[in-house]
């Protein structure tokens, strides 16, 4: 079973969800159709098996990870995450939006850990030109770490038809 963490911006800025609307803020998360689900992306847990795709566990990135005794909420989200990578066979990064922070830092992680890594990028957004998005990190990463593919496309329901189609990581 193929492990995947995965990462990219939500649709939704943080500041706009609580407990009370996130299951309807998050119902269109690119997480949520890939799961099958938005329950299953909300709270943190050991996994879930994609409706779609039963060779793939989803093992993060959640929307509420869990909280740690003497860290903030930001250092348990980053511990957490970090820690799902650690455990992940493979990670399928978003970059098909601006202001992917994180999911560059992850990225990054993933290469320095020789994770299998699949980027998604937008061509209006990411070339490799100095004015693109994203070439730096990309670029660095594959210094790090020679198994990252990247993929162009146009539209995030690629990125879903990839992880249901999985069958095994190669590396």
């Amino acid at each position: 079973m193929i492990k995947l963490f995965y990462s990219g911006t939500y649709h939704v800025r943080h500041e706009l969800i609580n407990k009370e609307n996130v299951t309807e803020m998050l119902k269109d998360d690119l997480r949520s159709k890939i799961v099958g689900n938005v329950e299953d992306t909300i709270y943190a847990s050991d996994g879930v098996v994609l409706k779609n795709n039963k060779n793939v566990m989803y093992i993060g990135g959640f929307y509420y990870e869990k909280e740690h005794k003497g860290k903030t909420t930001c250092e348990s989200v980053v511990y957490e995450e970090l820690k799902q990578i650690d455990k992940c066979d493979l990670v399928v990064a978003n970059l098909t939006k601006y202001s992917a922070i994180a999911t560059v830092t992850e990225i990054l992680y993933a290469a320095f850990k020789h994770k299998k890594i699949v980027i998604f990028c937008d061509p209006h957004i990411t070339s490799y030109q100095v004015e693109g998005e994203y070439w730096f990190p990309i670029l660095s990463s594959k210094e790090l770490n020679k198994n990252i593919e990247v993929k162009f496309v146009e539209d995030e329901e690629d990125i879903i038809k990839y992880i249901h189609n999985l069958k095994e990581v190669i590396v």
